[in-house]
């Protein structure tokens, strides 16, 4: 394996379903009855308080500002003036009075399963887009998109393999709300313990173990906006993950063991991120910049910061 894993997700990795595997939609199955879903801020003037605890004592853990989207929102039986709420990676309570309910900002149906296959099983009628291997190791992914009657989905599978002989699959399924491709598949985790990472826009981003296939970790879209993910790169060294999305985010990196460490906010108006490249102390995202032909290059240090934007052909 490369000593800098450098990955370029313009297409991604994606397969048709197999003929009688039942799918289990996964944001419903966490869902409770106390189950609000998205949440918009109104009625504030600024800003509303994110607290540690449901009452207006409670200590401030972020202001949300008006017109703010918050995920994940639960009614409180205890505390009805309050609901449980995520913002920016920080779960806390908010006054219900300051929200309204916003169900076009919900996260997709999305839906995943687990089952051997074969190299062809996987490929099926899809186009393979990640071909990975490593000694006697390897690991396939393909994608196609279907259409059931007026529902239209992504669909990723991937397989491992040890000498051509099927260890675990993994399928991932998710229903297409708007242009862009929500569904990536890569290598992870770091060139003496390579994981498989699966993105899927409408959940999350989730690490599976290469031997097992079990997620190890996963970082929903709720503690972490990540977009459609278009652009991802991984730190073959230390395992961390960057990822940009084309609406954004600008960049967001994520340590190897699933940590948000940073996010760049969309300020500079960038957008379309193709490649995103690193060495040891900087990190580089390419965007088209929307002229017939040349790209920007944006050069951030390690912690997140700007330094640099610059035309390229």
């Amino acid at each position: 394996m490369k000593r800098m894993m450098t990955a370029l997700f313009a297409s991604v990795f994606f397969a048709c379903l197999m003929i009688g595997t039942s799918f289990a939609d996964r944001t419903p199955a966490e869902k409770s009855k106390r189950y609000i879903g998205a949440m918009k801020v109104i009625r504030c003037q600024e800003y509303v308080t994110l607290r540690e605890e449901p009452y207006k004592w409670s200590r401030a853990l972020a202001k949300v500002p008006l017109g703010a989207i918050v995920y994940n929102c639960s009614s409180i039986k205890e505390k009805k003036s309050f609901v449980y709420a995520e913002y920016d990676g920080i779960s806390g309570y908010i006054l219900v009075k300051y929200l309204e309910p916003a169900p076009e900002y919900e996260p997709a149906v999305t839906s995943a399963v687990s089952g051997k296959m074969t190299a062809e099983e996987v490929a099926g009628s899809g186009e393979v887009v990640l071909d990975w291997k490593d000694f006697n190791m390897s690991v396939i992914a393909a994608h196609e998109w279907v259409q059931e009657g007026q529902t239209k989905k992504e669909v990723l599978r991937i397989g491992c393999f040890i000498d051509n002989e099927p260890l675990w699959g993994y399928t991932e399924t998710l229903e297409v709300f708007n242009e862009y491709t929500m569904l990536r598949a890569f290598i992870g985790g770091t060139e003496d313990d390579p994981m498989v990472m699966v993105f899927d826009g409408g959940y999350g981003l989730s690490m599976l173990d290469l031997l097992s296939g079990k997620e190890k970790w996963t970082l929903t879209i709720g503690n972490c906006p990540l977009g459609d993910g278009a652009a991802i790169a991984v730190n073959g060294e230390s395992g961390t993950i960057y990822i940009a999305g084309t609406d954004g985010p600008e960049l967001v990196s994520i340590s190897g063991s699933g940590r948000m460490l940073w996010s760049v906010e969309n300020k500079s108006g960038l957008r379309d991120p193709i490649e995103i490249t690193t060495d040891e102390d900087m990190i580089y995202v390419k965007y088209r910049n929307g002229r017939v032909s040349g790209y920007t290059l944006a050069q951030y240090d390690n912690t997140g910061r700007l330094i640099e934007l610059q035309e390229i052909e």
